[in-house]
């Protein structure tokens, strides 16, 4: 987006509020106690105005979001970060706010409503955004929990307990699983989050996805074997032999009833999985294949209904989880499919708007491990390698993504 970035800075700003106003959960934060979630409507323009200048900001030094994510230090609430550099919106939120997909459909809401308010803007008749609205009857959407938007039992029977303790089941495949070499030892603290991208040509995108539908699998599952493989190659030299445990991950956004299938719920947390293993024997199209089988089954009914004994039980298996010989450190993945579904390209004309030129998501690492973000936008893949930085450096994550390109495009035998 470009412009004057005083009237981008206003723009942003007002139609941020706007924002809030349909989403209050980004305004919403956990108590003392972490076991509750409070919401505080606001009662004057002077406490809006107070939390758009506490969650917005203008990052006028930073060349890129890149740089602003390492320095984001944990806060109560969502928060917004314009870089004029760049021309980038960052939405930076605690993962028990929303997830990925949750992230990027306000941001989209964000820009469109950018359009919407800018001939207004422009005219100097902005109203009061406090005057705009009936403050309190947002509280109706503030995103509840999965269990009660999937309308999802509290008292498992039988069934939905053996589906539940399947999928928890699955976290003992991390037990023994390798990992890649990384800096320091257990004791070492981490530091920022940093990222290392790749982004295939439109020629090469729709080349490898023709490909691996040729062969059976979405492209996802094409990325996840040669993610197996690249893990394989790079493991630690104790490590050679083991296998490779990551996670297969499913939005329970398309099970769920409306409102919160729809954008109109964005600001929640409506996400499942379970975990995945390979064998250092198996071929690149056996675990692709494999890969494709547990993405296609998606979230079933029984599944669904199973939810909360499902993450009930996980909390009480993580909390009693055994201190590793040696923290985990392998690079895992998470797909977003197709952006297009969330991001629009263009919003508003061409005369009067803006156009979305690259989109991306994240996560903030603390541990040893990676996550390899996977997504298609403007008909171009693209590899986002999150990481600390107190445990990797750039050049070698840079080398995984470069050695994932190569060793997918050698097995679908696509030419760049």
């Amino acid at each position: 987006m470009s412009g004057s970035p005083d009237l981008l800075s206003t723009l942003i700003r007002y139609s941020w509020l706007h924002l809030r106003f349909q989403h209050p959960s980004l305004a919403a934060h956990p108590d003392s106690s972490n076991s509750n979630v409070v919401y505080t409507v606001p009662d004057s323009a002077e406490a809006l105005n107070e939390w758009a200048s506490r969650t917005f900001t203008m990052e006028f030094d930073a060349q890129s979001a890149n740089e602003v994510i390492p320095t984001i230090a944990p806060a109560a609430d969502a928060r917004l970060y314009y870089v004029p550099k760049s021309s980038e919106l960052l939405l930076h939120t605690a993962h028990w706010r929303m997830d990925g997909v949750g992230g990027l459909l306000p941001l989209g809401q964000l820009v469109d409503l950018m359009v919407s308010h800018a001939d207004t803007l422009l005219s100097g008749k902005l109203p009061d955004p406090f005057d705009s609205f009936h403050w309190g009857s947002e509280v109706a959407r503030l995103a509840p929990p999965v269990e009660e938007a999937g309308n999802m039992p509290l008292t498992a029977t039988d069934e939905q307990k053996a589906v539940a303790h399947a999928a928890v089941g699955t976290f003992a495949l991390a037990a023994d699983a390798l990992g890649v070499p990384y800096t320091g030892d257990f004791s070492t603290v981490p530091s920022g989050t940093r990222a290392a991208e790749l982004t295939f040509s439109p020629a090469t995108t729709s080349a490898a996805v023709s490909a691996a539908k040729a062969r059976g699998v979405g492209i996802t599952a094409a990325v996840h074997a040669s993610l197996a493989a690249v893990n394989f190659r790079h493991a630690i030299a104790e490590h050679q032999g083991r296998h490779y445990t990551s996670t297969i991950k499913q939005s329970l956004r398309p099970y769920l009833p409306e409102p919160y299938s729809t954008p109109a719920a964005a600001a929640g947390l409506y996400t499942s999985g379970w975990l995945a293993r390979v064998d250092a024997s198996g071929t690149w199209v056996e675990n692709a294949r494999m890969y494709q089988a547990e993405y296609q089954k998606g979230i079933s009914r029984e599944y669904l209904q199973a939810h909360w004994e499902y993450a009930s039980t996980l909390v009480e298996v993580i909390k009693n989880l055994p201190t590793p010989t040696q923290p985990p450190s392998d690079i895992d993945i998470s797909s977003m499919g197709i952006m297009e579904k969330y991001l629009e390209r263009e919003y508003g004309t061409p005369e009067r708007g803006f156009g979305i030129t690259h989109a991306g998501v994240g996560v903030e690492m603390l541990s040893r491990q990676g996550v390899v973000f996977v997504w298609t936008f403007r008909d171009q893949l693209t590899l986002r390698l999150v990481y600390n930085e107190a445990f990797h450096t750039p050049g070698q994550m840079t080398e995984f993504l470069h050695d994932i390109q190569a060793d997918l495009l050698k097995q679908l035998q696509v030419a760049e």
